[in-house]
């Protein structure tokens, strides 16, 4: 901090024309989620493509399915990935041998009543889903919470800019230069199919609160105490 100021104090009095300051600034909001999202895949082998793609259509149908009985809207299911691969066997010192191909679909899934994600992922699970299942959590008011976010980063780094150039003996001029950095760190957990139990219970799934953080860059012009 002491040599911070030290070197802004040479610059305001030796080149105040030229004379900046810049700082960084950090808005955080704590925020409780209301909007949940499932992502699925499915994984089907077969001796030829056809057959591969057929076993997982078959699985990929069902779970579209189970996920209409739940009152799902088509709006809230979207296709992330599909790939078709051929197998191979491969010996040494001889050529690849084609044994079949693979299939996989992966579906994210978006929930917007949150009482409803545990039976979602028994569901999927049930119909076929055996591959990269997991959530992650979200909010409706994404927007709004960003823009509080940026305001209070704003504020930070103009409140460090006043310090440090008072500390310097200067005062703030106009804004040079404005950047921003946005962080938003959902939680994502794996969903073991395989620890499922039988019953009618569906697994209970807590959101709990999460932080979304605004990182903004400021620079500023430099000006004497007092002019005049």
């Amino acid at each position: 901090m002491k040599a911070f100021l030290a070197a802004l104090t040479f610059c305001v009095f030796t080149g105040l024309a030229s004379a900046k300051v810049s700082v960084s600034g950090t808005g955080k909001i704590i925020y409780v989620p209301d909007v949940g999202h499932v992502s699925v895949g499915v994984y089907a082998e077969g001796k030829t493509a056809a057959e591969a793609w057929e076993k997982n259509r078959l699985k990929v149908e069902k779970i579209f399915e189970a996920l209409r009985k739940l009152g799902l809207e088509p709006r809230d299911m979207q296709t992330t990935g599909l790939n078709v691969a051929p197998k191979y066997i491969h010996r040494e010192k001889q050529p690849p041998e084609l044994v079949g191909y693979s299939v996989s679909y992966d579906l994210k899934v978006t929930i917007r009543k949150l009482d409803q994600m545990g039976k979602v992922l028994d569901e999927v699970v049930e119909a076929g889903a055996n591959r990269n299942v997991n959530i992650s959590f979200g909010v409706s008011d994404y927007d709004k919470l960003v823009d509080e976010a940026r305001a209070k980063a704003a504020a930070d780094a103009r409140k460090k800019a006043n310090i440090y150039t008072t500390g310097a003996g200067a005062r703030l001029g106009r804004v040079l230069s404005i950047s921003e950095q946005a962080f938003h760190a959902p939680r994502y957990f794996s969903y073991e199919h395989r620890a499922l139990a039988a019953g009618d219970t569906p697994m209970p799934i807590a959101p709990g609160e999460q932080e979304m953080s605004v990182q903004i860059f400021l620079e500023y012009d430099l000006l004497p105490e007092h002019e005049g």
